[in-house]
């Protein structure tokens, strides 16, 4: 084992690789919480697979990939955001259709591009070990807004999320609120892409809420428990993905999953034996 951690640090790309998944981690597990609390689960899988859409124009106009389909990620959540709640169009349904529709159109636009042009194994299930020094730079702006934004407005979420008419009531705008969180999401999920892709983008901004949810109740135990299990997931997984030489985003999510069955099993026996 000590070998293994050894000739983890000693290799160059793993450790060029560890700051930027790590940044990762600590910004989806915030995110995180704010996914369950609101139930958006479902908004990040749609808005993550839209975004393939965005990709794609990047790749068909020589644009840059993150900063478009960044901008095609926020537009998306926004949409959905804003989209009527009447006439039969909820938001799962809303969401269904731009997912399906965004990411066939994505995959037309990168089917006629060149194959050395795309790397759509990497936009697909990620591949953190090859980010460049402009992707690098754009990851960290997009953390530091939405750390910003969690810093300056996670309260008045958690209050949104559980009574919204008293927080409307106490002042707050809901609306415009529910909006910058909407707009947040879509950062983060194009913020995992290189990480986890967009296919595997939803375990990332679920699964360390969903481990926390378990054991934590408080705002901040909610946050730190998710932080925690994050970044202990993402570690371990490019460890065991360097060591078997598993896909880096794949094995951090199943890593995830691994903690949150044993965090469920664990819950499970607990009261179980009470």
């Amino acid at each position: 084992m000590i070998d293994l951690l050894t000739q983890f640090w000693v290799s160059a790309v793993m450790r060029e690789a560890l700051i930027p998944a790590l940044l990762i981690a600590l910004v989806t597990a915030s995110m995180s919480v704010m996914v369950m609390a609101h139930r958006l689960s479902f908004l990040t899988v749609g808005v993550s697979h839209a975004s393939l859409a965005g990709l794609g124009f990047a790749v068909t106009l020589a644009l840059p990939l993150l900063p478009t389909a960044t901008i095609f990620a926020v537009l998306i959540a926004l949409l959905l955001a804003l989209m009527p709640k009447k006439k039969g169009i909820s938001e799962d349904a809303g969401t269904g259709m731009l997912f399906a529709g965004s990411m066939a159109l994505g995959i037309v636009l990168i089917s006629n591009a060149a194959s050395s042009e795309v790397d759509l194994f990497g936009l697909l299930f990620g591949n953190i070990l090859t980010i460049s020094s402009a992707e690098l730079n754009w990851l960290y702006l997009l953390s530091a807004l939405i750390l910003l934004a969690l810093f300056l407005a996670a309260r008045a979420w958690w209050s949104i999320a559980f009574d919204a008419v008293t927080a409307d009531a106490s002042g707050l705008p809901v609306s415009s609120l529910k909006l910058l969180l909407y707009g947040m999401v879509g950062l983060t999920v194009i913020l995992c892409v290189k990480l986890a892709g967009i296919v595997l983008t939803a375990g990332l901004m679920i699964l360390p809420a969903a481990c926390a949810w378990i054991w934590g109740r408080s705002l901040f135990s909610l946050w730190l428990l998710s932080v925690i299990f994050s970044l202990a997931g993402t570690l371990l997984g490019l460890i065991w993905s360097y060591a078997y030489e598993w896909p880096s985003g794949a094995t951090v999510v199943l890593t995830l999953c691994l903690f949150f069955m044993i965090s469920w099993c664990s819950n499970w026996l607990k009261c179980k034996l009470v």
